[in-house]
């Protein structure tokens, strides 16, 4: 295939991965998460607290700054906070099909694997995100290009910009360091080189450099951080998660069934999934046989996604659905292979001479029919993942009203508050955190009067409890706003008010209307 037909059909499956992430960023409403980071780039960008001292920052620093960016250029609102994550997930078609073309030099995986990507539940729904995942994944998967193209500098850097927008990038470094190695000899093995003996190995260990000048910046920032008097990103997420352990024997069906659970999203087709493992399979037991470069790439490719499922399985990493988002290449340059196989199979054994192209033309149309499917339910909001989660919609409508509020009202709050600080942010209310019923009763009796004061409901939570705590001192729930989405209730804000008391009089009257 020529230069400039692989160039336009790179372009051809950005505009087709285009289209359905940018309807996805605007669907749905910010997950508490995204509004974190959305809140910590505000900080950022309002100069309050650019070292981010004041709150619990357990996330390394590249997102809440290039987050502060994107708010400056489109101001407070949902597509600032995501569209980090869109540009990452539409350079994550383009890297994957390269780096599928760099390892193969086969048109039909490097095309196959960029149309996995294009079309993932999985990654569509994370790319129209505001997680540090799609970053993180776009920057090592850049490095392991570099890394294949022979730029180890530019891969140690691109590795470590990985780590600098999420821990995890760390799970890069291997492949990355390991694609490096076998470039050099590759390039060793096919040209002259000036250079002999050890001096061609040189490079490879240079791209140490980039990772660890990037690594150095971000615990020098992590160090300022902590001299200012905040902890330590790296403790405060590892504290967040309860600890990192080996799991105990009673947890293993569990989290297997729910890893299992998640992963069904990833392609999103049970016949691609039964295509992707039982071709990985056969791929294993080809390369186990042979010695080529190709083999050696197919098992490296399936063991890095085995080596990653077995530590986030037997590891207590907390079971969430974006932790699976590194696989989604992979397991695209994967399933290339196996198609390119099954075509290769097809052209020898099923098409007619002269027709051998027809055959991998074929299995990428049904692949890709295969994926439409999904994406297109995905687009939809129907996969429970990333940006197709529903919950939160309405929040919108419900901040819109609390913004209209007298200034120094007071928002008590147990359930949103993370979205509370991103939506509200420079708002007119004071926020108020109440962590069980019976402080909320109290902090009412003592300071009711003074300010109006108000406490949202959503649809997972009751408002029993709260109402007999505040029965017992004298207040009441008042209703004064119902958010539905499709004739659901979603969210109920009330404001807190003093219970009536009755006429004496009538208080003192005879169920007859004489008085006693």
């Amino acid at each position: 295939m020529k230069r400039r037909t692989q160039f336009a059909c790179g372009l051809l499956l950005c505009l087709l991965a285009w289209g359905p992430r940018v309807a996805a960023v605007t669907a749905h409403r910010l997950h508490p998460d995204e509004a974190l980071y959305g809140y910590w780039g505000l900080l950022i960008l309002s100069g309050r607290d650019p070292w981010l001292t004041t709150v619990p920052a357990y996330k390394p620093p590249l997102l809440p700054y290039v987050l502060a960016g994107s708010l400056a250029l489109l101001g407070r609102s949902e597509l600032a906070v995501r569209l980090p994550g869109l540009l990452a997930g539409l350079a994550m078609v383009g890297l994957t099909g390269r780096l599928a073309w760099r390892l193969y030099h086969n048109p039909l995986v490097s095309l196959a694997a960029a149309t996995v990507v294009a079309l993932s539940p999985f990654a569509l729904l994370f790319s129209a995100t505001g997680f540090t995942d799609p970053l993180m994944v776009t920057l090592g998967l850049a490095g392991c290009l570099a890394a294949a193209e022979r730029r180890p500098g530019w891969s140690g850097v691109l590795v470590g910009l990985s780590f600098a927008a999420k821990q995890t990038g760390v799970v890069w470094l291997p492949l990355a360091g390991l694609l490096s190695v076998v470039s050099e000899v590759r390039r060793a093995n096919h040209e002259v080189r000036e250079r002999r003996g050890w001096a061609r190995w040189i490079e490879p260990v240079w791209a140490a450099r980039g990772f660890l000048l990037i690594v150095g910046l971000v615990l020098a920032w992590d160090r300022v951080r902590v001299l200012r008097g905040a902890d330590g990103f790296w403790r405060t997420g590892v504290v967040g998660y309860g600890g990192l352990r080996m799991i105990w024997s009673v947890e293993w069906a569990q989290r297997l069934r729910a890893w299992l659970g998640w992963l069904r999203y990833l392609l999103g087709s049970p016949l691609l999934d039964a295509l992707l493992v039982g071709g990985a399979a056969m791929l294993v037991v080809r390369g186990a046989r042979r010695q080529t470069w190709t083999a050696f790439f197919d098992l490296v490719l399936v063991g890095s996604c085995l080596v990653y499922l077995l530590a986030h399985w037997l590891w207590a990493f907390p079971v969430w659905d974006r932790y699976l988002l590194p696989l989604v290449p992979l397991a695209g340059m994967i399933l290339g292979r196996v198609i390119s196989r099954l075509a290769e199979w097809a052209a020898r054994s099923v098409i007619p001479p002269g027709w051998q192209r027809l055959a991998g033309a074929i299995a990428l149309a049904a692949m890709m029919v295969c994926l439409a499917i999904p994406a297109g339910r995905a687009a939809a909001g129907q996969v429970p993942v990333g940006a197709g989660l529903t919950i939160y919609d309405g929040i919108e409508q419900v901040t819109a009203f609390l913004r209209g509020l007298p200034q120094g009202s007071v928002l008590y709050h147990h359930w949103l508050g993370w979205e509370y600080a991103f939506y509200l942010f420079d708002g007119p209310l004071y926020l108020a955190y109440w962590p069980t019923p019976a402080w909320l009763a109290e902090d009412v009796l003592a300071f009711g009067e003074a300010e109006p004061r108000y406490i949202v409901f959503p649809a997972w939570e009751s408002s029993a409890r709260i109402e007999a705590a505040l029965a017992e001192v004298g207040y009441r729930l008042e209703s004064r706003l119902e958010v539905r989405r499709e004739e659901e209730v979603r969210f109920k804000v009330y404001r807190i008010s003093k219970q009536q008391i009755a006429d004496p009089e009538l208080q003192g009257a005879s169920s007859d209307g004489r008085r006693r």
